[in-house]
C-alpha cells in the first residue's frame, strides 16, 4: 500500500460518513450498536494483532511501558475532548451555539494524529510501507466518531463551509501521522526501530482505553442485550479474520 493509498484509504472513510452525517440524523441507540461493534473490534485486534507485534520486536518491558503510557495519555485527551472518542456528544445550551468547543476538537485532532503515527510499518515492506489491518482499524474506529463529530458541529457552527473545514482537518490527522513517521524513517532518525513499537504500543493503549469505556458504556445497569452482544461478536470474529 504506498503512500498516497493509505491516506486515502485513512482520510475517505471520515469524509464520506462526515458528509452523510451533517445531513443525516443517527438514532442513539444505533450509535451505541456502532460503537458497540468497533469497540469489539478494536479491542481485539490489540490483542491478536498488535499486541504480540510490540512485544515481537520492543526490548524488555519498553512495549509494555507504552501501552500503559498511551492509556494513561487517552484520559488526558478525554478531558479535553469530553470522550467524544467513544461516542459522547455533549450538548450545551443555546448560550454555547454561537460558539465552537474548540478544546474538544482539539483533543479530537491529537488524538487522531496519534492514531496515525503508527500507520506507517517499515517492517512490512522496503520503502513505503502501511499497515492495512491497522488502517482498516482506524475505518471502523473513526465511523461512529465522525457521526458524533458531525452532530457537535451541526449543534455549535452554523456555517456549512466551516463544518465541511472542520471536518476535512479532522480527516487529515491520521495521514499527518503517518507522514511524521514517513518522515522520520527516510531521514533515518537513530532507534528508527524502538520509535516504531513504541508509536505502536502508544496506539494499543489509547485503543484498550476508548474499547474499554465503550464497552462498559454499552451496558444497561451492568447488562448488556442481545443486540449489543451480537455486534460486539461480530467487531471480535471480524478482527479475528482479519488478523
Amino acid at each position: 500500500m504506498n503512500n498516497l493509498l493509505a491516506i486515502l484509504a485513512m482520510s475517505a472513510p471520515i469524509l464520506i460518513t462526515g458528509w452523510v452525517a451533517l445531513r443525516m440524523k443517527m438514532g442513539p441507540v444505533s450509535l451505541r450498536l456502532l460503537l458497540a461493534f468497533s469497540a469489539g473490534y478494536l479491542f481485539s485486534l490489540s490483542i491478536m494483532h498488535l499486541m504480540p507485534e510490540v512485544f515481537a520486536t520492543s526490548p524488555g518491558r519498553v512495549g509494555g511501558l507504552f501501552i500503559v503510557l498511551g492509556f494513561c495519555l487517552q484520559l488526558v485527551i478525554d478531558t479535553f475532548s469530553t470522550g467524544i472518542e467513544h461516542g459522547h456528544v455533549h450538548l450545551h445550551t443555546h448560550d454555547c451555539h454561537k460558539h465552537l468547543p474548540v478544546g474538544i476538537i482539539l483533543g479530537l485532532y491529537i488524538h487522531s494524529f496519534l492514531e496515525g503515527l503508527p500507520v506507517f510499518d517499515p517492517h512490512v515492506l522496503e520503502g513505503a510501507a502501511a499497515n492495512y489491518q491497522l488502517i482498516f482499524g482506524l475505518a471502523v474506529h473513526n465511523v461512529p466518531i465522525t457521526i458524533a463529530f458531525a452532530a457537535l458541529l451541526t449543534e455549535h457552527e452554523q456555517r456549512h463551509l466551516r463544518r465541511l473545514l472542520l471536518l476535512v482537518l479532522f480527516s487529515l490527522m491520521a495521514p499527518f501521522g503517518y507522514l511524521v513517521s514517513y518522515l522520520l524513517h527516510s531521514i533515518g532518525i537513530q532507534g528508527n526501530a524502538l520509535y516504531s513499537s513504541a508509536a505502536y504500543a502508544l496506539v494499543i493503549g489509547i485503543f484498550l482505553q476508548i474499547s474499554t469505556a465503550i464497552l462498559f458504556e454499552s451496558s444497561d445497569h451492568h447488562r448488556y442485550n442481545l443486540k449489543k452482544v451480537l455486534v460486539m461478536a461480530c467487531g471480535i470474529l471480524l478482527a479475528y479474520f482479519i488478523s
